[in-house]
């Protein structure tokens, strides 16, 4: 858990880095600087109530100054850094081709597909919005009582609100694809 020193040097970061003052951030957020102050110095905890207006004020997403972990600005995934993990819905591979940011939004992941035998697609559904460009072999989506066979060159893109799912439509060739979603867990 992120520590109220760390939340304070935090927020303190990013006012100097839009070169605010105390009194510019108490203008926009309607937050004494002093409170403002005794907050970045780790003196006292923000409430939940302040800490968004604070990141309203430096427009940020409140999540960023309380992730365990403090999140680039940019990311940037090495082609040598890039891990291989099993794909959880069906035999293959995923690999994260992007690491989050700070209100970011998008996820992108190789996803590779080893051929089987033709079975049943394993549906799911959740919140966001997800889309594929397939970039080898053959790959069959369904999404909700419709399947959309993909080749080589093909995208597709859905709410992810809907059944939806997908396999590799060959039994002999791998099939690869780019996975982009707007939700953090991909797989």
């Amino acid at each position: 858990m992120i520590s109220k020193d760390e939340i304070g040097k935090r927020i303190k970061k990013i006012r100097e880095e839009q070169h605010l003052t105390l009194k510019n951030v108490e203008a926009k957020a309607g937050i004494s600087a002093t409170h403002i102050s005794e907050i970045e110095r780790g003196k006292t905890s923000p409430t939940i109530g302040a800490l968004i207006r604070i990141a309203d004020a430096l427009e940020r997403d409140p999540a960023y100054f309380i992730e365990d972990e403090e999140l680039s600005d940019v990311s940037f995934v090495a082609y040598e850094d890039r891990k291989q993990c099993a794909l959880g819905r069906c035999q293959g591979t995923v690999e994260r081709l992007t690491k989050s940011i700070p209100s970011g939004k998008i996820n992108a992941r190789l996803i590779t597909i080893s051929p089987v035998p033709p079975h049943e697609i394993s549906l799911h559904s959740h919140e966001g919005d997800e889309a594929a460009l397939v970039l080898q072999g053959k790959v069959r989506f369904k999404i909700a009582d419709k399947a959309y066979d993909l080749g080589e060159g093909d995208s597709i893109y859905f709410l992810a609100n809907q059944d939806h799912g997908y396999a590799n439509a060959s039994e002999s060739e791998q099939a690869k694809m780019i996975w982009f979603a707007s939700e953090r867990k991909v797989d």
